[in-house]
């Protein structure tokens, strides 16, 4: 009994300096496992092909990697296109302030008496702020670029670790954990909560990336209709940033707004404002999400909202794995318990019965 003890918090104690000594790639490791997990399916279809377990997972992983090199180029060379462009044009900050200010005066105050003068008072504080926040931006973008550049060496250290760590979840992973499950106790209790797990887990996170291709689905038609230049292109880099919750679309959506504010196409500029917040935004976050999650696996739309939503403001980005995965563990357990109790409810309700049918037929 001694000898357990000892064995058991030797283990605990190895296990525990362990994590501490992986601690800085414990983000990249949750981030390899749901890219692995997301990858699965494209895995099994390349293997069927292949009938390779080392060559399919080469492929999927190339073919991913493939499309985001395609789309970051795309990106790179449309926005230096547009800013050479912009460059050239010469635009002064002012200027853009004052032709804005004349277009919102037109524009608001035809339409609401005794807004002129408010609108008149925006501007000028508006101006101030235009003449201010130059200066302030280029130290902090000079600072951004250094980290980034000091810092390059464990982003690339971290990325090879991530990729290798999908090759071989793709290779090993189902492997691994079905041997790991066979270690444990229960097994056909193992055996129900896996089979409650396994299609929450499917439905956030499955769902979750669909929702971010519809998202970019979205954001094209809409780039067609207000006439957006590369809307295939910028719809791609839209479904990309949409797996970022809350921050990601917005990313793309404010410096376009920008830029159409910039050259003075107002009107483009604030249509693909309200266009980004209603329907790449709300729509997507509040609705689409949720329904989809509802229809595939019954998971409640407040689950879902707060699985993705919530973790982001405590752990950062990396809440998009966590959140889900902790939300999702806990409902499948909570499944499984109330799955238990009903079967023994309904065993103790057949028991009396089939007593009373012992005794009929003894009279």
């Amino acid at each position: 009994m001694k000898f357990r003890w000892i064995s058991a918090l030797t283990i605990l104690s190895v296990a525990v300096a362990t994590i501490y000594v992986t601690k800085a790639f414990i983000t990249t490791i949750l981030w390899g496992v749901f890219a692995a997990y997301l990858l699965h399916p494209l895995y099994l279809y390349i293997l069927r092909i292949t009938k390779n377990k080392q060559i399919a997972s080469l492929l999927s992983i190339f073919l991913v990697f493939l499309v985001f090199m395609a789309i970051i180029l795309g990106a790179v060379g449309a926005v230096a296109t547009e800013v050479s462009n912009l460059s050239v044009s010469q635009y002064d900050l002012r200027d853009i302030v004052n032709n804005f200010s004349s277009f919102a005066n037109s524009f608001v105050g035809d339409r609401i008496p005794g807004s002129a003068g408010y609108i008149e008072e925006a501007s000028k504080e508006l101006k101030d702020l235009a003449t201010q926040i130059l200066p302030k931006l280029i130290p902090i973008a000079t600072d951004t670029v250094t980290g980034l550049a000091t810092n390059m060496p464990i982003y690339l250290a971290q990325f090879g670790v991530s990729v290798l760590l999908v090759y071989y979840l793709l290779i090993d992973g189902e492997d691994a954990m079905n041997d790991m499950i066979r270690l444990l106790p229960e097994q056909e209790l193992i055996s129900k909560f896996l089979c409650e797990l396994k299609p929450i887990y499917h439905s956030l996170f499955n769902v979750y990336f669909i929702t971010c291709v519809l998202t970019g689905g979205i954001a094209t038609i809409g780039f067609i209709l207000l006439g957006i230049s590369y809307p295939f292109l910028w719809g791609a880099v839209i479904a990309v940033f949409a797996l970022l919750p809350l921050v990601g679309t917005n990313t793309i959506i404010l410096p376009m707004a920008l830029y159409y504010l910039v050259i003075q196409d107002y009107k483009t500029g604030v249509a693909l404002l309200v266009f980004g917040i209603i329907f790449l935004n709300v729509i997507p976050e509040n609705i689409i999400r949720p329904r989809l999650a509802m229809q595939s696996a019954a998971i409640h739309p407040i689950i879902t909202l707060l699985s993705f939503a919530a973790p982001l403001f405590v752990v950062g980005m990396i809440g998009i794995v966590i959140g889900p995965a902790l939300y999702g563990f806990l409902l499948a357990a909570y499944r499984t318990k109330r799955e238990l109790i009903e079967a023994a409810s309904a065993s103790t309700e057949e028991a009396p019965e089939e007593g009373g049918q012992n005794k009929n037929n003894e009279k």
